[in-house]
């Protein structure tokens, strides 16, 4: 882009002093024809391009004398794509009419209607916009002077110290226009286009700062705005550094910068206080602000972050970027004393994409889009970033803190490692690696001594009625996951791996769990009739979540475990990933089985069918008939041996084999294996055949209609 600025200025400068020299040859002369092919020989000897004006050559009759010259062409280089490097529609020289009563030629105005520009980069390295002198061209008989058009400077041979007529004040427009232009620059095969709407530049005198104004649209994205930039002395001597001052309105973004630069024409050097402003949703980014001073030249580019305001997220750092390789190569160094994530999901801040929010009821995975995952972005540059935020709220009831974050992209290979933090008073330490190239990704999770109740707020008892976590609540969480996909869904649809949820020994008070009310879980409680007002607290030996993923599928072999001394529960069962059915079973056993609690006991023969986004809880039919048909052969008891032998009195070390975690809890003593072994062996024995127990089945068939929250 800056190569690109360079060219374009530089060619700007040319235009406007050719034609300066052909204006002050036609007025000088007003045989406007004669000198035509003189302009072009001059400009042929000087740049070793044709110039060709192939159009009418007039003088404007008004009070202000005008020479309007129509279809100027400059040739190319040899190599080049584009025949013609310039070509102008019209150029109308507007000169001072003061100055010409002293027979001194100023250029007042200068308007370059419908100029097109093609600048061009060889894969060698070499630039349409360099020339070389051929030879140095005579001066014309009816005026004396060289002139040295190759160092953009023209004056008489012998001019006087500050003289007025100083060909580069005479010659340099006053006010110049470009209207309804255009400028192409193929850089190695890469094509940037510029349209120019209009350009407006203005300065008193070649030693005075230049003002302007510009309309124009770079790669289909508008700027507009405004500018104030040193002389145009100070501009050709390099030496000195070269104030920029700019404001403008780029690509829905607002810019403002001030500073200078230095070595302009030779090798540009930049320093710039910088604000930027991004409204919400430009970019798909949300609202942001920064300030910052940047410095850098043709190679380099350094950011020193003074402020980095992302809806309220405020950050601070230093950036550096590479840009002289084949792909930019980004360092970054930032810090954060606080991010809040509820911040990107304000109304106020309308943004391109939303956060996801806790999953606070079950969700279908059709929520996530079969929208392409834009590797290519991996591609684009190396970058190298450290994160540290001293504390990540994610929702009013949770928050982690310290959080320390390395992301290293390099060829299209991103890996995050370390990734920290401290949630729930434990420690969280992750990696992932998402490779671009074979479009893959791997997540190894790993979390130590998270407390539940300080992992969530709801988790807190703080008044009666409420769920909460009494002590205990040490929770540990593992997680080894790969995946691949062109899309979202197909890398979830394309999980392998292993995921594990244990908590340990804790006592849990019952009570309304409000954030997840109305889920599946709320809807199995309800069909047990699980009644929190007569059993307030449960002694929990242990709970496991343990999920297996693989080709499309999570699996739960008997991996949702929860052991307490008043309630166990098993469920096995499987997500279908590719189409989001659900299908478990579940196992809750509460206690001894007698007359008074048969239906209550037979609505623990659960099956969860349905979609993760509309689970319906329903009745195991077969399960119960077998039990039904037990209570009425062989009575109550039956019932009770079959829920002991379904809720498994070792549910938590069930869940864990084959896991590296299998000995965490205690498994079966041989007396309570013995014990099992007779149970199943004594349900074997129940003829399916039997009718069931009408009574039995009907008040089975009332509890799944009672109303949710009833007893």
């Amino acid at each position: 882009m800056l190569k690109f600025i360079k060219a374009v200025v530089v060619i700007f400068l040319g235009i406007v002093i050719i034609a300066g020299i052909t204006g002050y040859f036609f007025v000088r002369n007003f045989d406007l024809n004669k000198y035509k092919s003189y302009a072009s020989e001059i400009v042929e000897n000087q740049l070793g391009r044709k110039l060709a004006i192939n159009g009418n050559a007039s003088l404007g009759i008004s009070l202000i004398p005008t020479v309007i010259v129509e279809d100027v062409e400059l040739a190319n280089a040899p190599w080049a794509a584009n025949p013609q490097m310039i070509k102008i529609q019209k150029l109308e020289l507007k000169f001072a009419l003061l100055p010409l009563l002293k027979k001194q030629i100023v250029i007042d105005k200068a308007i370059l209607s419908a100029p097109q520009i093609y600048l061009e980069t060889a894969k060698d390295g070499k630039n349409n916009w360099e020339f070389q002198t051929v030879k140095k061209a005579q001066p014309v008989a009816a005026a004396s002077g060289n002139w040295l058009i190759s160092e953009a400077q023209a004056q008489e041979s012998k001019p006087a110290a500050n003289a007025p007529d100083n060909m580069l004040t005479n010659l340099v427009a006053k006010n110049v226009v470009i209207e309804n232009g255009a400028v192409q620059y193929n850089n190695k095969g890469q094509i940037s286009n510029l349209t120019i709407n209009s350009v407006r530049l203005a300065a008193p005198s070649v030693n005075d700062n230049i003002s302007g104004s510009f309309d124009v649209v770079y790669n289909g994205d508008k700027i507009k705005g405004d500018l104030n930039v040193g002389s145009l002395s100070a501009l050709f001597d390099g030496k000195k550094d070269y104030p920029v001052t700019l404001s403008a309105q780029a690509m829905g973004a607002d810019i403002n910068i001030d500073g200078a630069v230095a070595e302009v024409m030779t090798a540009p050097r930049f320093a710039f206080n910088t604000n930027l402003y991004n409204p919400a949703g430009n970019f798909g980014a949300p609202e942001t602000t920064l300030t910052a001073y940047v410095s850098g030249n043709t190679q380099q580019v350094n950011a020193d972050i003074k402020l980095l305001n992302i809806v309220n997220n405020k950050i601070t750092g230093k950036v550096s970027a590479d840009i002289a390789g084949k792909l930019p190569s980004v360092k970054a160094d930032l810090t954060s004393d606080q991010i809040n994530l509820q911040n990107f999901n304000t109304t106020s801040s309308p943004m391109a994409f939303e956060f996801p929010s806790l999953i606070s009821e079950a969700q279908a995975l059709s929520v996530v889009p079969a929208t392409p995952v834009p590797y290519q972005l991996l591609k684009s540059l190396n970058a190298d970033v450290n994160l540290k935020i001293g504390s990540l709220i994610i929702n009013p009831a949770m928050s982690a803190s310290n959080v320390l974050l390395n992301a290293k992209l390099l060829n299209g290979v991103l890996t995050v490692n370390p990734l920290q933090l401290q949630f729930g008073s434990g420690d969280i330490a992750a990696k992932m690696t998402v490779n671009a190239n074979n479009h893959s990704a791997q997540l190894n999770l790993t979390s130590k001594d998270i407390l539940l109740q300080q992992l969530h707020k709801e988790f807190v008892v703080s008044n009666n009625g409420d769920f909460g976590i009494v002590s205990g609540g040490k929770t540990d969480v593992e997680a080894n996951l790969t995946t691949s996909g062109d899309t979202y869904r197909q890398l979830v649809q394309n999980l392998n791996g292993l995921a594990v949820v244990m908590v340990d020994q804790s006592v849990i008070k019952t009570g309304a769990l409000k954030f997840l009310s109305g889920n599946v879980i709320s809807q199995v409680l309800n069909v047990l009739q699980f009644n929190s007002k007569k059993v307030t607290e449960l002694d929990l030996n242990c709970a496991v979540v343990r999920v297996d993923f693989a080709k499309g599928k999570a699996v739960f072999p008997k991996g949702i475990a929860f052991n307490a001394k008043q309630l166990n529960l098993v469920s096995d069962g499987k997500i279908n990933l590719v189409n989001d059915a659900i299908d478990f079973t579940v196992h809750p056993y509460s206690g001894k089985v007698v007359d008074s609690n048969i239906a209550q006991a037979l609505s623990s023969f659960i099956k969860v069918k349905g979609t993760i986004n509309d689970p319906k809880v329903t009745l195991d039919d077969k399960q119960a008939l077998k039990a039904i048909v037990g209570v009425a052969t062989a009575g109550p008891a039956y019932l009770g041996s079959k829920l002991v032998v379904d809720a498994d009195s070792t549910p938590c070390y069930t869940a864990l084999q084959g896991t590296p975690y299998q000995n965490r809890y205690p498994g079966p003593s041989k007396t309570e294996q013995a014990g099992q072994d007779v149970y199943q062996g004594a349900a074997q024995g129940v003829d399916d055949g039997i009718k069931a127990v009408k009574d039995t089945a009907k008040e089975l068939i009332n509890i799944f209609k009672k109303p949710k929250g009833t007893n």
